[in-house]
Order: structure tokens, then C-alpha cells, then sequence
């Protein structure tokens, strides 16, 4: 059974890979010479000051899961055949340690970076 610390490092590693592919698009919009949206939001480069931060992930989920007691995020994880980094992906609020009988988990369904 993973550790809690493995399944941070695995969250973690999604994030930053998440983070990296959206920095193409956020330089080319600092490149254009973008520091505002068009509907008068300000970006995520020009918001922090330069810094780029990851895009909102939107999740469409098409199957839940109720937890049962014992469950943990890698079981409901390897029941789905998803990996620990996939479910939370599609999970992105959920804590594990805190994950409890009768909670409704996303089991399928996409995540998107916006």
C-alpha cells in the first residue's frame, strides 16, 4: 500500500507536469504583449508579477464511486485501473488520509487544464 508521502510526491509530479505544459501558452500570451484577458480579467503571468502559475483544471466526471470502509485512494484507484495520479486528477479536492465511508469519489471521466 502507498504512503501518504508517496502519494504527495505522485500529486506533486501531476502539478508540475500540468504547470510545464501550460507555460507554452502563457509566454506566448506574455509575448504577444498580453497583460490582460479580453473580457478585462487580468492573466495568470501579469497577476503574479511574471510568475506563471498552472491553469484551473476542469473535471468532467461519468462515474462515481461511494467509498466503503477500508477503501483507500490506490484501491479505488487500482479497482477503476487508474493510477493514484489519475484519480486525482479527476479528484482534485480530495484529501486521502481524510477519505471516508459513504464519500462519492470520481472514478471516471476526463480532467482538463483551462
Amino acid at each position: 500500500m502507498a504512503t501518504r508521502a508517496e502519494h504527495r510526491a505522485v500529486v506533486a509530479a501531476v502539478l508540475l507536469l500540468l504547470a510545464a505544459a501550460a507555460q507554452p501558452a502563457a509566454a506566448a500570451a506574455v509575448g504577444a504583449g498580453a497583460g490582460s484577458a479580453a473580457d478585462g480579467r487580468s492573466s495568470g503571468a501579469a497577476a503574479t508579477g511574471g510568475a506563471r502559475v498552472p491553469p484551473a483544471v476542469r473535471v468532467r466526471c461519468t462515474r462515481v464511486h461511494v467509498v466503503k470502509t477500508g477503501e483507500t485512494c490506490a484501491s479505488v484507484a487500482r479497482a477503476a485501473g487508474l493510477t493514484v495520479g489519475q484519480f486525482m486528477l479527476l479528484n482534485p479536492n480530495l484529501t486521502c488520509a481524510a477519505m471516508h465511508h459513504g464519500q462519492w469519489v470520481c472514478n471516471r471521466g476526463s480532467a482538463i487544464g483551462g
